[in-house]
């Protein structure tokens, strides 16, 4: 992307407000359309002959109109169709105006940093794994990520490699070159077992001036039970002494069809889902973020139903095959 491009949309994320998707409008290899009044973009990749968008325009939010007829003129004018992987409750309304169906697929996971407390049976599991790595001797350290020491980088990255993680791969929700220095306000949040060792890192990043989103995750295996709990903990915390509203937790998957009980066609997509686990353990993941009662607004594919194989081809290689 050209960089006069990459700044206006940093601007425009700078802008987003409780969108915990808009950090990842700047994935480089993302190009975008904007508004006629620039206060909006959308960003997207072709693949597959579709005009595949993760998530929902940054900016102005009266501006996204704008955005997405834009998206769709070029689209229609390189004869290409449009899928879209992460629409928000809002942005699937304008999307169904053009002719697009929405797939529900999840829910955001946001916890909102003033009503955070661990208290209450709700909290339970979650105080329990965060006592778990007290009683094991690991410690937390919070960084800017231009403030990270030239050895903790290293760290992080021999950790990453440890992990066998691949940062760069995703679409929609992860913004790549982790613990590069790249994005220097994010948050670095780190785990170190009783022995200083490093066992465990996530990154945030600033959405607008009120949210935070998880972007990268990583950990050793032998890092101790509740330690990606207790991190979160921490970052919570972090961001409401600095004045953010909201942390995002990335994304819970098909939190109705695990929360049960599933009828015929539930059973069905319950089977379906679990397609999925050599990619992602979808449950694994829905039952480690239900323990913080932070479930948000729903996330669709949108999409033509004439062109659901060559969508799911196309969101399958962007989300997991780059």
């Amino acid at each position: 992307m050209h960089p006069t491009s990459i700044e206006r949309v940093r601007e425009l994320v700078a802008l987003s407000v409780d969108d915990p998707l808009a950090p990842f409008a700047l994935r480089p290899e993302k190009n975008h359309a904007f508004a006629p009044d620039g206060r909006s973009a959308v960003g997207f990749r072709l693949r597959c002959g579709l005009v595949v968008v993760g998530g929902d325009p940054v900016g102005d939010p009266l501006s996204w109109p704008g955005a997405i007829a834009e998206l769709v003129a070029l689209a229609s004018r390189e004869h290409h169709g449009i899928a879209v992987l992460g629409a928000g409750e809002r942005a699937a309304e304008i999307w169904r105006d053009y002719g697009l169906a929405g797939v529900p697929i999840g829910r955001d996971v946001v916890v909102q940093t003033n009503d955070f407390a661990l208290v209450g049976r709700h909290f339970r599991n979650l105080r329990q794994a965060i006592k778990r790595t007290r009683n094991a001797g690991v410690s937390v350290e919070t960084y800017a990520e231009a403030a990270v020491p030239p050895h903790v980088r290293l760290e992080l990255r021999g950790l990453l490699a440890e992990s066998g993680k691949d940062d760069d791969r995703g679409f929609a929700m992860t913004l790549g070159h982790a613990f590069e220095g790249v994005q220097p306000d994010a948050l670095i949040v780190i785990a170190r077992d009783h022995s200083g060792r490093l066992v465990a890192s996530q990154r945030y990043l600033r959405a607008g001036s009120k949210d935070l989103s998880l972007d990268v995750p990583v950990r050793a295996k032998s890092a101790p039970n509740g330690v990606d709990e207790r991190m979160i903990a921490e970052a919570v915390e972090w961001a409401a002494a600095n004045g953010f509203a909201r942390v995002s937790l990335a994304f819970a998957p098909f939190p109705e069809l695990f929360a049960g009980p599933r009828g015929p066609l539930g059973a069905v997509g319950y089977r379906l889902v679990h397609l999925l686990d050599p990619l992602i353990r979808v449950e694994r993941l829905y039952r480690y973020l239900r323990k913080f009662h932070s479930f948000g607004q729903q996330r669709f594919v949108m999409l033509r139903w004439r062109q659901l194989p060559r969508a799911a081809l196309a969101l399958l290689l962007l989300e997991f095959g780059g």
